[in-house]
């Protein structure tokens, strides 16, 4: 099990769900941001993350673009207080979008830390990213 799968198993808990191009996409986050050095403003989640997840998994980029979305929410959805201070760290009321729910989890498996609590703590990583 990929430390991407734990920690969306960790939030999810035991579900039907394939989570598999979810899992994929936190992975391919996680390169952008942290090998290739893409800010996360730079990003395009569309061209840099579905696509090349759904020509990984020789799915419809359509449908995968879907299932990952509706996993993010799902993420979202389930996750109590606790949960969204230990990845997130802060109890937001909501996200923006789905692509907030990958990047955060992106930094929570590279770190071991919210995106919020490394933004406190260590700034420099954020400001070289």
């Amino acid at each position: 099990m990929t430390k991407e799968e734990a920690l969306i198993r960790s939030i999810l808990g035991p579900s039907p769900n394939n989570i598999l191009s979810f899992t994929c996409a936190v992975r391919h986050v996680a390169e952008l941001l942290f090998v290739k050095n893409v800010s996360m403003d730079d990003v395009q989640i569309t061209s840099a993350v579905y696509e090349p997840v759904a020509l990984e998994l020789q799915r419809n980029p359509r449908t995968v673009a879907r299932q990952i979305e509706r996993l993010a929410n799902l993420c979202w959805n389930t996750m109590d207080k606790e949960q969204k201070m230990r990845y997130i760290g802060r109890n937001l009321k909501d996200i923006s979008a789905p692509r907030d729910m990958l990047f955060y989890l992106a930094y929570y498996c590279q770190f071991h830390l919210s995106y919020y609590e490394l933004l406190e703590k260590r700034p420099d990583i954020l400001a070289n990213i």
